[in-house]
């Protein structure tokens, strides 16, 4: 008789295969399981990576002035996650004409993927990328421009459009509105002291008046400046940075529109924004970088102004204004390196190319 056809062979034959059954059921179990978390694990790993590049471009386009110091954000309104965003120096620009140059790291943490288990931490992923912070521009008329006419007393001094760091070419040394003074323009004395592209000759912006052209060739927002939207002040008259404070090339503004001349109380650099009149007496008013005034600007005796300044900026407000007085030996240049330090401030940050890294360690 054949064993299997014994009596009882039946039971172990199904136990042997309800034991292979389940063997690759638990093979198969365990086969999806790891594909399952395998698959989670990566579709983790990518939404971290979006979370965290994400972190990256907010950070990037919400910056309007200059970063300082090292700085930590963190954005927790990011879909899918938060990120931690990491902002290193890695050079300085305020002494020197090169670029600030800077790491940018975001960490981002994908708090809204699915986890294999309650043990599983949420997914974390690390982009980087080396930024440089580019100045603004400002569109330049000339050295000195004025919306409101110019008066020149005697031929001493220079309003040179030359450029006094020797790197862009000359601009025009004074420009002014349309009207009855030297070649049909609104400025009177002599053009000996304006140097530049033209030599000896103002250049004329249009007709003058808040109804006229020229102030629209003066390509600058100061309704946003007055309102304190655009180039916002670090200093507010009469608070007055120091000595020390004004080697980094500050935004110092003062509030007299309608009032008494402001009088320039010291030596200074960077951007100096006057709502109103101002006055730059001889000996201790020398300024580096922009002037923008609203009124006229009286200069008396000896002083220098290097980089650029334009006055009458309240005819773009509607307002009248009334003309510059240019008085005594004084020189105002055009000068790019001092124009660059003081746009400084402003400015975007723009990404290196091939500076994007993915493989930034992080602990």
């Amino acid at each position: 008789m054949s064993v299997w056809n014994r009596r009882g062979a039946t039971l172990p034959l199904t136990i042997l295969v309800i034991a292979v059954l389940g063997v690759s059921v638990a093979i198969s179990y365990a086969r999806l399981s790891s594909e399952r978390r395998i698959t989670g694990d990566g579709q983790a790993q990518l939404d971290a990576f979006a979370v965290a590049q994400s972190g990256l471009n907010s950070y990037m386009a919400g910056r309007n002035g200059k970063p300082t110091g090292h700085q930590d954000t963190t954005f927790t309104d990011l879909p899918g996650g938060t990120a931690v965003v990491s902002l290193r120096f890695l050079r300085e620009s305020t002494t020197t004409l090169l670029p600030a140059v800077y790491v940018i790291t975001s960490r981002g943490t994908a708090t809204g993927a699915k986890s294999y288990d309650a043990k599983t931490p949420p997914a974390e992923r690390t982009v980087a990328t080396y930024a440089l912070w580019t100045p603004a521009s400002l569109d330049l008329n000339a050295a000195v421009t004025s919306l409101g006419g110019m008066d020149k007393s005697g031929g001493a001094g220079a309003m040179s459009g030359d450029d006094a760091c020797g790197v862009m070419p000359a601009i025009p040394g004074v420009a002014v509105t349309n009207g009855t003074g030297v070649g049909g323009t609104s400025y009177t004395g002599p053009t000996g002291p304006i140097d530049g592209n033209p030599d000896n000759t103002p250049v004329s912006l249009g007709t003058p008046g808040s109804g006229g052209t020229a102030k629209d060739a003066v390509a600058l927002d100061w309704a946003g400046i007055v309102a304190g939207t655009y180039l916002p002040a670090e200093y507010v008259w009469p608070a007055w940075p120091t000595a020390t404070q004004m080697n980094n090339w500050p935004i110092t503004r003062v509030n007299n529109n309608g009032g008494a001349e402001f009088v320039l109380p010291s030596n200074g650099k960077g951007i100096l924004i006057v709502t109103g009149d101002l006055r730059l007496n001889g000996g201790s008013a020398n300024w580096e970088g922009v002037i923008l005034a609203g009124g006229y600007i009286r200069s008396n005796g000896n002083n220098t102004a290097s980089g650029a300044v334009i006055t009458g900026l309240n005819v773009k407000l509607g307002q009248a204004v009334g003309a510059s007085d240019m008085n005594g030996q004084k020189a105002y240049r055009y000068d790019s390196c001092a124009l660059t330090r003081a746009m400084g401030h402003i400015g975007s940050l723009q990404r290196v190319r091939n500076g994007w890294i993915d493989t930034w360690a992080s602990y």
